[in-house]
């Protein structure tokens, strides 16, 4: 279902074009701060560092991890197998995921880790274990990978980072606000204006869904539809998204299109 498993972003969350990373592009971007968070066909969800040392704890003093620009790798069983949503909080980071309803078995998120700032995680399927931990030290400069990848300073309004070929940087262009009425209307806006026509670039897409017959697919030009919201949720959901020059769909269900925008 939805994207074939070699490459998703995200939100968080990438759709279509650059959320999904392989092995290889993984191996390139062991110079930047990496989060991994798995979600098990079981439901549980875990949060660790590359090593594996757990980040987060549930009582006591909160584990401490450097401050950073970090990268979030989240994988799943995939199948559309039911999973929780995982959620991510603090100071500058709002970060919510399914794994795209388990229609991905992999993709990759970002957050920027301030210095002295708590953090919490948890999963909506038991809201009352929360896992707490602390980032400290300095924000620094993310380092070159070896795909080329130019760095980025702390703060910086236009983040970079790998695009779907592992060799091109790929500019953060702002947020994509997306709203799903009650009724199933959908409308899509950059910066408070109705969106014909967008820069290409990675977007964050944030999408608020009220409806229970409708929700959020997204189509681009040589690019498989790939369902943000199916019919079944109901809530915010926030990825991020590589859309590449041609014309992409904003869908309330696959193959039912309501918005079609130019990026150029």
């Amino acid at each position: 279902m939805g994207l074939p498993s070699p490459r998703l972003l995200t939100s968080a969350a990438v759709v279509a074009g650059a959320l999904m990373l392989g092995p290889s592009a993984q191996a390139e971007r062991t110079a930047t701060p990496t989060l991994v968070v798995n979600f098990t066909p079981t439901g549980v969800v875990t949060v660790t560092l590359p090593n594996g040392t757990p980040v987060g704890t549930t009582n006591g003093a909160p584990t401490t991890i450097p401050a950073g620009n970090y990268t979030l790798v989240l994988n799943g069983p995939g199948n559309c197998t039911p999973e929780p949503l995982f959620e991510l909080e603090g100071p500058g980071v709002d970060l919510t995921s399914d794994m795209l309803g388990s229609d991905v078995t992999t993709y990759e998120a970002y957050a920027t880790l301030q210095s002295n700032a708590t953090y919490t995680w948890h999963t909506d399927w038991n809201q009352s274990v929360v896992y707490t931990f602390t980032a400290s030290g300095t924000v620094a400069a993310s380092t070159p990978t070896a795909s080329g990848t130019s760095s980025s300073a702390a703060g910086s309004s236009t983040p970079t980072s790998i695009g779907i070929v592992g060799s091109e940087i790929v500019p953060f262009r702002g947020k994509l606000a997306v709203a799903v009425s009650a009724s199933g209307k959908l409308t899509v806006t950059f910066g408070g204006r109705s969106v014909t026509s967008l820069k290409a670039g990675r977007y964050t897409l944030a999408v608020t869904d009220r409806s229970r017959t409708s929700g959020l697919a997204l189509q681009g030009t040589a690019h498989k539809a790939m369902t943000v919201t199916g019919t079944a949720f109901v809530g915010k959901r926030t990825v991020s998204v590589d859309l590449t020059a041609g014309t992409w769909l904003f869908m309330p269900r696959l193959g039912k299109t309501a918005l079609a925008a130019v990026v150029s």
